[in-house]
């Protein structure tokens, strides 16, 4: 069965369900994401994704090599190396990036004991694709990270875009409609993703770049995969 959870509101319950059985495969396409694939790409060498500030500040004490990377509001944060654009980590080459987001790296955590979690994004959809279909992973759970606590169109669109591509047949309701949403978007995906919440807000604080970087399409193989509480790129 492939499953999604549409908004903030379902993850939330995941950290009680057994989710041992299950792939999870984690969208938050405007950013956290999106940006975790661009860095894998060019060669960060891993992400620790946690979920406050405080928790980011802690690790770089323990480690004052570590980079910090993150986001409220889609604005960077004071004191951090990063903020949460991808084009900010195309070249940091061989580090290691402790990234804090409003939604992405919550979402990450909350399906942290799933039997594999996958880092997804338009970017990297053919080859998250082919990953699963090789691996003939019989549940899998698409978490769209959202807003806040909303549904967020992007994420939506992605997921859907991820359900079209797999041979699976067995689709929840919520995988129906996805696939449904991708296909009606994926004529003019950067549309979609300007007419989001969060492509708006964006825009509105001068990122309209990300939302473009965000919106290409299966222009990378790079997947990210957790390890030990990090992301890193599947080999």
């Amino acid at each position: 069965m492939i499953d999604v959870a549409l908004c903030p509101s379902e993850i939330h319950r995941f950290e009680s369900i057994d989710l041992s059985e299950t792939t999870a495969v984690v969208f938050d396409v405007l950013r956290a994401t999106s940006t975790m694939i661009t860095g894998l790409e060019h060669g960060v060498e891993r992400f620790f994704p946690v979920e406050t500030v405080e928790a980011a500040r802690a690790l770089k004490i323990q480690d004052p090599s570590l980079l910090l990377a993150g986001e409220r509001g889609g604005l960077s944060l004071e004191g951090f190396d990063l903020g949460n654009s991808p084009a900010e980590f195309k070249e940091i080459r061989g580090n290691r990036v402790v990234l804090t987001t409003t939604n992405g790296t919550v979402a990450l955590h909350r399906v942290r004991r799933a039997k594999r979690v996958y880092v997804g994004a338009l970017l990297n959809l053919d080859s998250l694709a082919q990953v699963l279909d090789r691996e003939g992973a019989t549940g899998v759970l698409i978490v769209c990270s959202g807003t806040g606590e909303d549904f967020a169109l992007e994420d939506a669109v992605a997921a859907g875009g991820l359900v079209d591509r797999l041979s699976h047949n067995s689709l929840s309701d919520a995988a129906v409609l996805v696939k449904s949403l991708y296909r009606e978007a994926s004529s003019d995906l950067l549309s979609y993703l300007r007419q989001s919440r969060n492509g708006r807000s964006l825009a509105g604080i001068g990122k309209t770049k990300d939302v473009e970087e965000c919106a290409r399409l299966s222009v990378t193989q790079t997947v990210g995969v957790m390890h030990d509480d990090t992301v890193v790129k599947l080999t």
